[in-house]
């Protein structure tokens, strides 16, 4: 009986031993956790987690980091059923409210994420990050203003908050206020150099400002962060042309090529930039692949025409403009170059009739009103060729020339007043040849 006695009583000294220590044996599971979680192992740390719950339920630290390994490694439901639990055990739980926002943020239930941060608003008024993740729910809710108000509130709180900077640059800009907005972008891209998305956001306010070196500036940025960024060295070589730094165009557009040889706008704009600097052959061959890779777009075929009137065959360029007008039947600057080509193989009736299409499509290209002018003046046209002339010298009025040909289709009409005014102008404007007119036709005008 004693032996049954003493047997009993060393059991019982056991199990209390043991629920002594099942505290301390579920802590060191944490702690190990712990050091895994530091390490981003979620996964391992998850079964740490998972150890130290098996010995003690409502370890409430365990159950939260548990949660955020969940969280971590996207599995949302163990990681929603964690929280819960941690929220029945806990119901003025900070972190739990918190870490289950961000879980329902990621799942796009906004309704629930912005109870939750209500409910950790309550518990704590002097954290910028609640304040940052409500303005972020409101600002997914198209709620700008109520955005606004929070994060004004977190960068309060927290004024080398770079995120909340970058955040409220968002907002601004759609609220409007791109000048704010770009503020925002300077100061969050000052806190963090790394933030790719602010410089993103704030190149597009340069470009709208026409700040092409600026914008260069920022891609320099971009790339620098995302070597690889097949489009920041587009956008960069497309502005470089911009600015006239066709070398560098060059060598941004072969990097893109480089990184996706099947971009035809990046051919394209190479071809652009090496007919810039007259390199017609090779811009040839990239306006060619850019056709191979999109047979439908104009834009090529309108280079390739260009390229064609460099080289002085107008043939291949008129074939090459109605390429372009055939993808795109209002193209009037493809009608207008098409125009003059044929006018430079003096098929003068035709060249009008591609000015008129011009005009038809763009009755502001003011160029077409001249180059249609010179058309009727050489086909003896004479009033029709006026009534252009005005029309193009009301508008552009800096252009020596046209008012050279002006004059000298007055003066066919037997108006030589106007004629002799329109060579004045002419030579004022740095036409010599309209001395030799004034000299012929202008006996009483005082000539140097």
């Amino acid at each position: 009986m004693k032996k049954w006695i003493s047997l009993s009583a060393a059991l019982i000294i056991i199990i209390i031993a043991f629920l002594v220590l099942k505290p301390k044996i579920s802590n060191n599971y944490y702690q190990k956790g712990q050091i895994y979680t530091d390490s981003a192992k979620y996964d391992v740390a998850a079964k740490y987690y998972s150890k130290a719950l098996k010995f003690n339920k409502k370890n409430i630290n365990a159950l939260l980091n548990r949660a955020n390994a969940y969280y971590q490694l996207e599995q949302e439901l163990n990681a929603l059923a964690d929280f819960n639990k941690l929220l029945e055990l806990d119901t003025e739980n900070f972190e739990g409210y918190f870490g289950r926002s961000l879980l329902f943020i990621r799942q796009d239930d906004l309704k629930n994420a912005l109870s939750d941060l209500n409910m950790a608003l309550d518990l704590d008024k002097e954290n910028p990050d609640v304040f940052y993740f409500l303005a972020y729910v409101r600002s997914s809710l198209n709620e700008y203003d109520l955005a606004l108000e929070y994060l004004n509130e977190a960068i309060q709180l927290d004024s080398v908050y770079a995120e909340a900077y970058h955040q409220r640059g968002i907002v601004k800009a759609n609220l409007g206020d791109l000048e704010g907005s770009v503020e925002d972008f300077n100061k969050a891209i000052e806190l963090d150099k790394n933030n790719l998305d602010a410089y993103q956001r704030r190149v597009k306010f340069r470009i709208d400002k026409d700040d092409y070196k600026g914008a260069i500036a920022d891609y320099d940025a971009i790339i620098k962060l995302d070597a690889n960024n097949q489009d920041a060295y587009y956008q960069r070589g497309y502005f470089k042309l911009q600015t006239q730094d066709f070398e560098g165009a060059l060598a941004d557009f072969d990097k893109a090529i480089e990184i996706n040889p099947n971009d035809a706008k990046s051919y394209k704009k190479r071809g652009n930039a090496k007919a810039a600097l007259l390199k017609y052959d090779d811009a040839l061959s990239d306006y060619d692949k850019a056709i191979d890779l999109n047979k439908s777009d104009y834009e090529p075929y309108f280079r390739k025409g260009l390229v064609y009137m460099h080289k002085s065959d107008n043939q291949k360029a008129i074939i090459n403009f109605n390429l372009a007008v055939k993808y795109k039947n209002d193209y009037f600057e493809s009608y207008y170059l098409r125009g003059v080509a044929k006018a430079m193989q003096q098929k003068y009736e035709e060249s009008i009739k591609d000015f008129n299409l011009t005009l038809k499509y763009n009755k502001n290209y003011y160029d077409a009103y001249l180059g249609r002018a010179v058309s009727l003046g050489i086909l003896e046209k004479y009033q029709e060729s006026l009534a252009d002339y005005d029309i193009y010298l009301s508008n552009v009025n800096d252009n020596g020339s046209a008012f050279l040909n002006r004059g000298v289709s007055r003066i066919n009409i037997n108006d030589y007043e106007g004629g002799c005014e329109d060579f004045t102008k002419a030579l004022e404007l740095g036409v010599k040849q309209a001395q030799d007119m004034l000299n012929m036709y202008c006996k009483s005008t005082k000539n140097n």
